[in-house]
């Protein structure tokens, strides 16, 4: 693959740190057994912040705004499949879930092209295939969309799906992009939107809490290109690219950039802060099984918290596959991720005084609940950290260390939503409207305050929301 020869710089951690890897949460994971190319900015910009935040500052124009499709021609024209490996750990572009791990192949479509997938089911709470088109879009065609999550994916014969029945992880699959898909047809996915025999493409390979945190076990699918009777295939790469074009310091821990203009007075009427809203995502490769809820803050003075708190969804548990959907699961996956308004909108990523990372992402198995199931958030800085953790039924999560003063950016994940879950996000019609979002996500829907510390000491959270 080419490089592009323009871009951001990487929102990641310094290079002496990002050869270690850590579970979702606080302290070191153990390094990958594959290697990297470049960690650097990835060709897949998740989500468009600009158009979900109408009221935040927005990423600058510098920053990634579109997917990146090398200039190669085919899917594995770089000899190898999966050549871009993304995470939260290296390239950390535009909010990054620290549960993540992406893997990218580009495509050029053709006529009578099909790529064959030839893997095993990971061990790992979610996996998905997803195809974008060069927007970085997602489609359908005939009928058919352009996703296949892991309990959709018929296993071989002789295997067996772990997302649809009890069952060990490591069964085969196969899975076939191509032009010609019909409705109920399995484990294929169309390769272009309707009506398009050229350009260029994405192939997306998405990965959620692998087991144990340690994306090295999980096995990439190998790639077949079949076009006008000729058939190559190709082993998943060992090492990874993802472009780069500027050198980061190995002093700061998360990118510097110039903040954009602030919004018009209409938009901040709209969307206030600490004003929750699901997000209007229609391009940049969003996960199309997840619905996103937005918010920002410039974090409060000295002495001062932010107090976010609702009704936590319930949801599947651990770090191993399990049938979907299952009774008493509200949804596959949630989160809270807080990153920096600014630049490529970095997930925050704080180095600790023992050398390891305090991501500002938590993932459901990480956060406290009462005894009725609600949540707390408490966001402060590291140094509030030991006093924020000693309120029952509080999970502290951090504002950046390096640039406590610009505006932040918070996401709420949903991912594979139960359809009888009745305050899904996902069932908001308006996007960016903090009152549709609560009035269909009710006690479900966040509600947020700043509060003096002190207070939150003494009275505990109900007393912040007095």
């Amino acid at each position: 693959m080419t490089a592009p020869t323009s871009g951001p710089t990487a929102g990641g951690l310094p290079p002496d740190v990002r050869v270690a890897r850590r579970q979702v949460g606080v302290g070191p994971r153990a390094p990958v057994g594959r290697r990297r190319v470049r960690d650097a900015v990835p060709g897949l910009a998740v989500l468009a912040l600009v158009a979900a935040c109408t009221a935040a500052p927005t990423p600058s124009p510098g920053a990634s705004s579109s997917v990146v499709v090398p200039a190669s021609g085919q899917a594995g024209a770089q000899g190898c499949a999966w050549p871009e490996e993304v995470d939260a750990y290296s390239s950390n572009t535009v909010i990054p879930d620290a549960a993540d791990v992406v893997w990218i192949d580009s495509l050029q479509v053709a006529p009578g092209l099909r790529i064959v997938l030839s893997g095993t089911f990971p061990d790992a709470r979610y996996a998905s295939f997803q195809v974008y088109d060069r927007t970085g879009a997602p489609f359908t065609r005939d009928g058919v969309g352009s996703t296949l999550t892991d309990y959709q994916i018929a296993p071989d014969p002789g295997s067996v799906n772990p997302w649809q029945q009890q069952a060990a992880p490591g069964g085969h699959f196969t899975v076939t992009l191509r032009e010609d898909v019909s409705p109920g047809e399995a484990n294929t996915i169309p390769l272009a939107p309707a009506g398009t025999s050229s350009g260029r493409g994405i192939l997306v390979y998405r990965v959620y809490l692998p087991a144990g945190g340690d994306i090295s076990k999980v096995p990439l699918p190998s790639m077949t290109l079949e076009e006008a009777g000729r058939s190559e295939s190709l082993a998943p790469c060992t090492s990874f690219y993802s472009p780069l074009t500027a050198p980061r310091s190995a002093a700061s821990p998360v990118p510097t950039a110039t903040p954009t203009a602030t919004p018009s007075p209409s938009a901040t009427q709209r969307v206030g802060p600490l004003q929750f809203f699901k997000a209007s995502i229609d391009t940049l490769a969003p996960n199309v099984d997840t619905p996103y809820v937005l918010s920002y803050l410039t974090p409060p003075g000295p002495g001062d918290v932010v107090v976010i708190r609702a009704r936590a969804p319930t949801h599947a548990s651990g770090d191993h596959p399990s049938p979907w959907p299952a009774a008493g699961e509200d949804v596959r996956y949630w989160s809270l991720c807080i990153a920096l308004a600014t630049g490529v909108v970095p997930t925050v990523m704080n180095l600790t005084p023992s050398g390891g990372i305090d991501t500002g992402c938590r993932a459901d198995d990480q956060v406290r609940l009462d005894a009725a199931g609600n949540y707390a958030f408490v966001l402060g800085t590291e140094a509030q950290r030991a006093t924020i953790e000693r309120v029952a039924d509080t999970t502290f999560l951090p504002f950046s260390a390096a640039q406590p003063a610009t505006t932040h950016l918070l996401m709420f994940r949903y991912m594979l939503v139960n359809p009888g879950f009745a305050y899904s996000p996902g069932r908001v019609t308006q996007g960016n409207d903090p009152a549709a979002t609560a009035a269909v996500m009710g006690p479900y829907y966040p509600r947020a305050t700043v509060c003096p510390l002190s207070t939150l000491v003494s009275e505990g959270v109900a007393g912040c929301f007095k």
